[in-house]
């Protein structure tokens, strides 16, 4: 095993959702799951600063053990699928029917991220 390969893997296994409640890895599914909400979030004042892009890359990175490129298709593939195109109410299903509890509560710990980012929170 090359020395990029272990160091992925490594990085996989502390990411808090790279799997889901049953231990599998997360797939690309589930990463657009969050990736779309995390997007929503930061688009919630129809602005999107690029203080909440930063907390985003960050977030989906860490999260996920993703790299950066792997990080920059993932949001991509998440803003084509944005609403109208799918139903948030599809995206949150995935997340409630794939994570446990505790990792929905670190969904949502990374929503506030980046609804704070900008510094401006709307009502």
């Amino acid at each position: 095993m090359h020395l990029l390969d272990r160091l992925t893997g490594h990085l996989k296994e502390r990411a808090r959702l790279g799997r889901d409640k049953d231990g599998r890895p997360a797939d690309t599914e589930i990463e657009a799951a969050v990736a779309v909400l995390l997007l929503e979030a930061a688009y919630g004042d129809e602005e999107y600063a690029w203080r909440e892009h930063r907390v985003i890359l960050r977030a989906l990175e860490e999260s996920f053990g993703l790299g950066h490129r792997e990080t920059l298709d993932l949001l991509g593939r998440a803003n084509a699928i944005r609403p109208p195109v799918v139903k948030l109410q599809d995206v949150t299903d995935v997340i409630l029917d794939r994570y446990d509890e505790d990792q929905r509560e670190e969904v949502l710990t990374l929503l506030w991220e980046v609804i704070g980012a900008d510094g401006v929170v709307e009502d």
